[in-house]
């Protein structure tokens, strides 16, 4: 397979062969004419593939703004699971709000 492109189902098989195989990655590799980078990148790319079907979604809760930090009540105030907040005027276009959210 040297040489062209692997689809995922193709590098999942690689993954699943090498495993089977008991060989180590650097054998399996050398056995297989498959350059060992190759064979990261995929590993690589199916975790992340993986890792992402988790659900990309959290709870939110709205509450009474308060006033610190000199935020102003009509403020909308979002604060991220790892703290990060931002804190957004009263009739900002929405579509920066959705550039902001995408970036944090």
């Amino acid at each position: 397979m040297k040489g062209r492109r692997r689809t995922l189902t193709e590098a999942a098989s690689m993954m699943e062969h090498r495993q089977i195989s008991g060989l180590s990655v650097q054998a399996f590799c050398a056995a297989e004419n498959i350059n060992p980078a190759t064979y990261y990148y995929w590993r690589q790319r199916l975790r992340l593939i993986e890792n992402s079907e988790t659900p990309m979604l959290v709870p939110i809760s709205i509450e009474k703004p308060l006033q610190r930090y000199g935020i102003n009540s009509d403020n909308l105030e979002l604060t991220y699971p790892n703290g990060v907040r931002l804190s957004v005027a009263q009739g900002i276009d929405l579509g920066l709000i959705r550039e902001l959210i995408m970036i944090l």
